[in-house]
């Protein structure tokens, strides 16, 4: 249970208004500037350099917030994990980026249900940001992200370097030849939208070869990864994604791999969590057995 005032200071530097934060949190804006002037006194020193319309945090208004954040992750923690020791149980709660949910975690789950058939299990799948505020609210242990978060606020830990490779159909000729990039523009190219991380991935290696999506015979934009993958099959287009994503449809020949010579991408898939976290001997457990399972 994290103190009131804290509380007060968290929401009034999420929202940048005094008004905004008494209306969120049901209390009067002089109940607001009373918290806030009670932290400042209590810890010496400005918190908030401009209180009217510009609002900006002091340096030192930027750490208390950083040490709130983490305190209020932790405090949400506490009681469950209070209840997983009364009830001697080691739950499985956590959050995984798109490719990682689909493709990487189901046959680690399935090892788990049939060693730990009773145990309970939580998974979400979320985009990168979504995961970040959900283990600073306290929501998940930890996250399965691939690509890019925010290393200075978290603890993380190398699952894998997983190979990011062109994808098409075993009728294409470009399967069975060595190709560049530059031989695949007369191609249609299927994609995720714009945002997704496999896009973000696939543009940054066209844009270092001076190519870009608009380059391609056509581009067709697709926000399920299994119709991408049929797509590809029927020789619609050609593709790009982690090579844990079409693994089982490379194996079956379903799919073949398009053999690039200057295309050598691999980006890292991390077990991330909250620094200085509560349980972390809970978490450490999980990464140990996520990494052992997969093996």
């Amino acid at each position: 249970m994290i103190d009131v005032r804290l509380q007060t200071f968290l929401t009034l530097c999420e929202t940048g208004n005094y008004t905004k934060t008494a209306e969120k949190l049901n209390i009067t804006q002089p109940n607001v500037t009373q918290h806030i002037k009670f932290l400042e006194d209590y810890y010496q020193t400005d918190l908030i350099a401009n209180k009217g319309k510009n609002f900006t945090l002091t340096e030192a208004g930027k750490a208390l917030q950083a040490y709130a954040k983490a305190l209020m992750a932790h405090s949400e923690r506490i009681l469950p994990l209070l209840q997983d020791i009364k009830k001697r149980v080691k739950p499985l709660n956590f959050g995984a980026t798109l490719t990682i949910g689909e493709y990487m975690v189901p046959p680690i789950l399935h090892k788990v249900f049939i060693e730990e058939p009773e145990i309970d299990i939580t998974m979400v799948v979320e985009n990168t940001n979504i995961l970040q505020e959900m283990l600073w609210e306290g929501k998940i242990d930890f996250a399965l992200i691939e690509g890019n978060f925010d290393r200075s606020q978290f603890q993380f830990r190398l699952i894998s370097n997983e190979e990011f490779i062109g994808i098409c159909s075993p009728e294409n000729k470009i399967a069975y030849k060595t190709n560049r990039m530059e031989d695949l523009l007369e191609e249609n190219l299927i994609l995720r939208e714009p945002g997704s991380g496999t896009r973000d991935i696939l543009e940054q290696a066209l844009y270092n070869k001076n190519i870009g999506v608009k380059d391609f015979k056509r581009k067709i934009e697709i926000g399920n990864m299994n119709a991408i993958k049929e797509l590809c099959h029927q020789n619609i287009g050609i593709t790009f994604m982690y090579r844990e994503a079409a693994k089982k449809e490379l194996l079956q020949g379903y799919l073949k791999e398009i053999p690039i010579e200057d295309l050598n991408i691999s980006h890292p898939f991390n077990f991330v969590y909250l620094k200085d976290s509560l349980n972390r001997d809970h978490i450490e457990y999980w990464y140990e057995r996520i990494v052992d399972l997969r093996n």
